[in-house]
């Protein structure tokens, strides 16, 4: 099975393409990076929506649309930034250490540049209206959302309702 990435005003050649194992890599290296980068509550939860996106709820079962992120509005164009700022750290291996494999660049860094350009092109109209306040109201008291964003103690990154992605790897 593939997962596929897009967003609303993306062809099917700009739609990132991949197998579960490189699905999996994809959102280890982006939860790395962005839990030591992610320092607002809107930060935050991008990127435990991100690390959400784990081949534990089902594989071939967790591609996304950028649009459904939890953007905020009100801070889209600074949120927009700190996602490219994680994708370039991404590139930079930040975090990679606390992997217990290399990743395979080859495969990898081409979807990095994909999802950068998609979410270059995506704009402020783009963000499906309620995304947020859904996934908000839909978490239970307990989530890591709601308690202050735990983070793994092992791999420091920001818990999901499903634990820590880099463990549940």
């Amino acid at each position: 099975m593939s997962n596929i990435i897009c967003s609303n005003n993306s062809s099917p050649d700009e739609n990132i393409k991949m197998q579960n194992s490189l699905t999996d890599v994809f959102i280890n290296v982006l939860s790395l990076s962005g839990s030591y980068l992610a320092k607002t509550v809107d930060e935050k939860r991008l990127i435990v929506w991100i690390s959400e996106k784990d081949q534990t709820l089902g594989r071939g079962c967790v591609g996304f649309n950028i649009c459904d992120m939890p953007w905020n509005k009100n801070t889209f164009y600074d949120n927009k930034k700190f996602i490219l700022k994680v994708i370039s750290s991404v590139k930079n291996k930040l975090g990679w250490e606390k992997l217990d494999y290399t990743p395979y660049e080859e495969w990898l860094l081409p979807c990095l540049d994909k999802f950068e350009s998609l979410i270059k092109k995506m704009t402020i109209n783009d963000i499906r209206e309620n995304s947020l306040k859904e996934w908000i109201e839909n978490s239970e008291s307990d989530d890591p959302i709601n308690c202050n964003f735990p983070r793994c103690k092992k791999h420091n990154t920001l818990l999901t309702f499903l634990g820590c992605q880099i463990c549940n790897s």
